[in-house]
């Protein structure tokens, strides 16, 4: 990074002086273009804003001198959905586009911001593909780089979570989502007490009859909804993606499942089961209520129904590659 470059950097840093990773940005810029006296200031200041030992500045000071830096063309992926990986990286310079298969864009990321914490926090597969929007550099922080930084710095990793829940609370349980009535306080105790499960093709996540074990939102893949009919045979309802919730029903309603749920593919998925459902809602006043009321709504069914009409699928949609 050029002299320029790197005293811009510190610029957007002593703006939001608390921020890890404009903290790194800057340093790995003082670092590259030689200015190594401003770099240790730098990292000296944020370790005793953060009421940290020195420790941490020379922490900080590593890192962001012996990270490698990879650099990306337009269109080229920084990380891929589905992949596993504990890679983290923050944004140098230049852009990028966060993508879901089924979802589209979801978000522009700036220099300065972090990618691939997700995966790190949920200890999920990768839930989405990050590309570069124009030539962009990247600091790649390696498992052994995040974890001699978390030891200086306990705060990273609280950091990260933080940065990688509301991230997934916001994309995953949204004002379009049956959660939509919530406040943000009651969401993020719902997902916080989610469990990260990554499935292969294939795999039966819910049988049809048998009772509501969990609640699931899907974060990256996609699943097949089929429904038993009397003669043995199987119709195809639904095809569900990213963002859509299933096997709730059961939970509200206290009823049996109305249909199997199978894998179309690689899955990544966030499930809460009965009793962290219960507890967490019971938490918060009239939650409960304002979940039943939203699915009743979207899916014209009322406690004491039975299955619900589900949209059918005439002919299931090319599974994502």
């Amino acid at each position: 990074m050029k002299t320029e470059a790197a005293l811009e950097a510190l610029a957007d840093h002593q703006a939001m002086p608390d921020d890890l990773w404009l903290c790194l940005r800057a340093l790995q810029g003082l670092v590259a273009s030689g200015q190594r006296e401003a770099a240790r200031a730098t990292a000296e200041a944020f370790a005793v804003a953060q009421e940290a030992s020195t420790a941490a500045a020379e922490a900080l000071l590593t890192v962001a001198g012996e990270a490698p830096v990879r650099r990306y063309g337009v269109g080229e992926a920084l990380l891929h959905e589905g992949a596993q990986d504990d890679t983290v990286y923050v944004v140098l310079s230049g852009k990028a586009r966060v993508l879901r298969i089924g979802v589209g864009e979801l978000a522009h990321l700036p220099a300065g911001a972090v990618v691939g914490e997700v995966a790190i926090v949920t200890g999920s597969l990768r839930t989405a593909t990050v590309v570069a929007e124009n030539t962009v550099a990247a600091l790649v922080l390696s498992s052994r780089s995040l974890a001699t930084l978390c030891r200086a710095l306990p705060a990273v990793y609280v950091r990260l979570r933080e940065t990688g829940r509301a991230r997934m609370v916001a994309q995953l349980m949204g004002a379009q989502s049956i959660f939509g009535g919530l406040d943000a306080a009651a969401r993020a105790a719902l997902f916080e007490q989610c469990l990260p499960v990554s499935l292969p093709r294939g795999t039966a996540v819910i049988t049809q009859g048998e009772p509501g074990r969990a609640m699931c939102i899907i974060a990256s893949g996609f699943c097949e909804v089929w429904q038993a009919e009397a003669d043995g045979t199987e119709r195809l309802w639904a095809r569900l993606g990213p963002g859509e919730v299933f096997g709730e029903l059961a939970l509200l309603f206290d009823r049996v499942a109305s249909a199997h749920v199978r894998t179309a593919t690689v899955v990544t998925l966030f499930a809460l089961d009965r009793q962290r459902f219960a507890e967490t809602l019971a938490r918060f006043d009239g939650a409960r209520e304002r979940i039943t009321e939203l699915a009743e709504l979207r899916l014209g069914v009322r406690a004491g129904d039975g299955a619900p009409v589900l949209p059918t699928v005439s002919k299931p949609p090319p599974a994502a590659r």
